[in-house]
């Protein structure tokens, strides 16, 4: 991942950011009409005052300076950049839309070693909680720290503070009672070779001829809920997801077995189920239990569209889907409380 260390980002950069992409992803390009050189300053005073309270509402009294900012092709703005002085300076960035004319997301962006100050004592010792389970290697380093809020985006977190660093990243999710996540790529070298050769024989029992090979892993932590290697290909055609400390497979999902062509397709294809509840349980014995370790006797089955749910009282809940010629591409198991470790 790039380094932060400066507020001078491209918009392609920003929109990673905003859009909390894991950090694996690649920055996707802004439209043509928003590839435009930074201008001198120049803000509508009713649009500077939209900006300046999303900032306010971060950062508290503090002195503001917009230094430059990003147009369209009709002169509105879209990204605005500037500065933040007092007890703890800082630099910002800030996207607007202007056929909506509200601030989309404001991002404070802070030097790592005023981390501890910017978030509290509180937080700072609930992430050094965190990290002595989660990091246990001590590779995480932090290189720097943003304050976001991002209210109108579809994913979350929206209301978060981030800890950057190389191939990394830690996120507060102020929203949901400070809720720490954390991903961190490992090389494929680096991970032990049972786990390895378990994700790879995992992927081969869904029984799709393509795969793509595995080629990184995320060691990636959410509160008490999940703790699991995952192992990815580059292009995310195909993943498997193992617990850390369980070592049981958790998920597994290969999209080069998707056979569609398009949406319409879709709805053609499943508009009726393509296996019957008996087909479907006949299917999904061997597999779970040589995938998850379960034996399926006594489960029921609900069918939507192409998603098959397992479920019996008391257990594991097992979820497919197919495609057209009935093969799962995709299994996931979810333990009766929800935590995967």
């Amino acid at each position: 991942m790039k380094k932060w260390s400066s507020i001078t980002l491209s918009a392609a950069a920003l929109s990673l950011l905003l859009s909390a992409a894991p950090i694996y992803a690649a920055p996707p390009s802004m439209p043509a009409e928003a590839q435009i050189e930074a201008s001198s300053i120049s803000l509508d005073p009713a649009v500077e005052a939209q900006l300046t309270k999303a900032l306010n509402k971060l950062s508290g009294s503090t002195k503001i300076e917009f230094t430059s900012v990003d147009k369209d092709a009709n002169g509105q703005p879209l990204f605005i950049y500037g500065k933040l002085s007092g007890q703890i300076d800082a630099e910002f960035n800030q996207q607007y839309n202007p056929a909506k004319k509200r601030v989309e997301s404001t991002s404070i962006i802070y030097k790592s070693s005023n981390t501890n100050a910017v978030i509290g004592a509180a937080l700072a010792n609930k992430t050094a909680a965190f990290l002595k389970t989660y990091d246990t290697d001590h590779k995480f380093k932090t290189e720097a720290i943003w304050r976001v809020h991002s209210p109108y985006q579809d994913n979350a977190p929206r209301n978060y503070w981030v800890l950057w660093g190389n191939n990394q990243s830690l996120y507060i999710d102020l929203d949901q009672g400070n809720q720490i996540s954390a991903s961190m790529t490992y090389s494929l070298a680096s991970v032990k070779a049972q786990l390895a050769n378990k994700a790879n024989q995992s992927l081969k029992t869904l029984g799709i001829s393509l795969t793509k090979p595995f080629e990184y892993v995320l060691r990636e932590k959410t509160g008490d809920k999940k703790f699991v290697w995952n192992f990815r290909d580059d292009e995310d055609n195909n993943y498997v997801v193992i617990g850390a400390k369980t070592g049981k497979v958790w998920e597994i999902q290969n999209l080069l077995g998707q056979d569609w062509t398009n949406d319409q397709d879709f709805a053609k294809s499943f508009a009726k189920p393509v296996l019957s509840k008996n087909q479907a349980l006949s299917a999904i014995k061997p597999k779970a239990k040589a995938v998850f370790g379960i034996q399926m006797k006594g489960y029921s089955v609900q069918i939507k569209k192409n998603e098959y749910i397992f479920t019996k009282k008391g257990a594991a809940t097992i979820t497919g889907k197919i495609n057209k010629k009935g093969k799962f591409y995709f299994l996931q198991m979810t333990p009766v409380n929800g935590i995967r470790n």
